[in-house]
């Protein structure tokens, strides 16, 4: 493992939350992709760009890819209805969405009725730098986490200056900190 990595993985296998600071390229997906294939359930990733929501899918090794989707703006009516469908019927272990999502009532059950057991958080200064005026979807992610029956919650970034890691905690509550 990457300096970090072993920790983070920790934290989230025995269901704590974390924050986890680590440089770009050091390995913070695996992260949360080791977790989803490890244990049972899905893990919804909150992620700021459709790009990246795709990026991250198309980079999964091909025997887990198939336990990867993305829901967002991109879909139409039908694949949109069949991939929410797989999650509520377990055919996932990862589901990438954009904040924006946790907005809407039926995305939220869905995903609840689908079995949400960990929230993770991909490039969480979004929720410092972007929730207060750019995309204030952010500021809600606390609230939507309590609608899907608290799950334990990974937040992952580069960017962290100690601001913006004071705001993410205060934003999304208390969790150990962990750097790599």
């Amino acid at each position: 493992f990457r300096p970090g990595q072993r920790d983070a993985i920790d934290q989230i296998l025995s269901g704590r939350d974390a924050l986890v600071v680590m440089p770009t390229g050091s390995g913070k997906s695996l992260v949360y992709q080791f977790a989803a294939v490890a244990l049972d359930g899905t893990a919804l990733v909150i992620s700021p760009l459709i790009a990246l929501m795709k990026d991250q899918v198309d980079k999964l090794p091909r025997g887990v890819s198939h336990l990867a989707t993305a829901i967002n703006s991109s879909l139409e009516g039908d694949e949109l209805h069949r991939r929410l469908e797989g999650v509520e019927r377990g055919k996932y272990r990862l589901v990438y969405a954009a904040p924006e999502r946790l907005r809407q009532p039926s995305f939220v059950q869905g995903m609840r009725r689908g079995g949400i057991n960990r929230l993770v958080i991909d490039e969480a200064h979004c929720v410092s730098m972007w929730g207060h005026d750019f995309r204030p979807d952010y500021l809600h992610i606390a609230e939507s986490r309590r609608l899907l029956g608290q799950p334990p919650l990974l937040a992952l970034t580069a960017t962290a200056p100690p601001g913006v890691r004071n705001d993410i905690l205060q934003r999304l509550g208390p969790m150990r900190v962990v750097s790599g």
